[in-house]
């Protein structure tokens, strides 16, 4: 195949994306009301009005309508064209990811099937993360749907078994850390929507690489709630917590250069005693904050785990070296 004819093909494959996305967002919103995702057709939220065809082309309406209804004038949701251009994207990054590899010599119809199968999982993924960010809820219709298609692309390949072991695992150390957050809460730590979550990541990546997507799901989810940590402690201006969540901060990049690493092994413990004391304090400091406790910070862990399943699936040997760098 030429190259004018695949990049076409890849921008169709990005317009599909788009309508995809569009298509996303009604999955996602009546899932909450009940209503069936072909009928009624879309309306505005506010006023009811029927959306007619030539509103509704993903991203380029809301740009030409300037984020309003065309008939009460009220706000458009940013979700719409946002959820529009990631699936685009999405769909367009997994093209040139996994297109080419169908037409290496000799032609294998398995590696064919990689781009449809991360298409429509990604689907899925975008649906799970809306309903999961929006409401802090995951459907089970969704999770399963996740978990069915992927044992079942497995299955195609000859790797049931690896697939059902992956999944149980992943489904039993989401409920492991789930109970020990009862222990120290009264509550679960996670949703069963994750456990689902998990499961799938377990079936697509096996044991192994589960608890790379496992680790790298959790630096995500601190990442994500760093920002609105920050602003919340400075809210409620507490200067010194600010102040020693940034030392340790630095201190923990700092672990890693060379500048650190080239001095003799005494001065690395002492700095490692240092990082230790300065966690354990800030640590204790959190604790007992009693802002936090009344109004904590929360951010669903669900997109956090999706995201790294595909990291995994796709960079997994990187992240795994990366994490072994930082150990060794």
């Amino acid at each position: 195949m030429n190259t004018e004819l695949f990049n076409f093909i890849g921008l169709f494959v990005f317009l599909t994306g788009l309508c995809i996305g569009s298509f996303l967002n009604v999955v996602s919103l009546r899932a909450f009301t009940g209503e069936s995702i072909v009928l009624p057709p879309s309306k505005c939220p506010k006023c009811g009005a029927k959306i007619m065809p030539w509103d509704n082309i993903p991203v380029l309406s809301y740009l030409i309508l300037g984020g309003k209804c065309r008939n009460c004038k009220c706000h458009i949701s940013l979700q719409y064209p946002v959820v529009e251009f990631i699936t685009g994207a999405g769909f367009l990054f997994f093209y040139y990811t996994f297109a080419p590899l169908a037409f290496d010599t000799p032609f294998m119809w398995k590696k064919l099937l990689l781009f449809p199968f991360f298409a429509v999982i990604f689907a899925l993924s975008v649906v799970i993360a809306i309903t999961d960010i929006k409401e802090k809820v995951v459907f089970d219709v969704h999770t399963i749907s996740l978990l069915a298609i992927i044992i079942l692309f497995k299955f195609t390949g000859g790797m049931f078994l690896d697939a059902i072991i992956g999944a149980v695992a992943g489904a039993a150390a989401m409920e492991l850390l789930s109970g020990i957050g009862w222990i120290f809460a009264r509550k679960r730590a996670f949703g069963t929507g994750d456990s689902y979550i998990a499961a799938s990541i377990g079936a697509l990546l096996g044991v192994k690489m589960f608890v790379i997507a496992l680790v790298t799901a959790v630096i995500i989810q601190i990442a994500c709630i760093i920002p609105f940590f920050i602003k919340k402690l400075i809210s409620a201006k507490e200067y010194k917590l600010v102040t020693l969540f940034g030392v340790f901060t630095v201190m923990l990049i700092l672990y890693k250069l060379p500048f650190i690493t080239e001095f003799n092994e005494i001065f690395q413990y002492v700095f490692i005693i240092l990082l230790v004391i300065v966690g354990f304090y800030l640590c204790k400091l959190l604790l007992t904050l009693k802002s936090l406790k009344d109004n904590p910070t929360y951010w669903p862990f669900g997109p956090s785990l999706l995201l790294a399943m595909f990291l995994t699936a796709l960079y997994g040997g990187v992240i795994k070296n990366f994490y072994l760098m930082l150990i060794y």
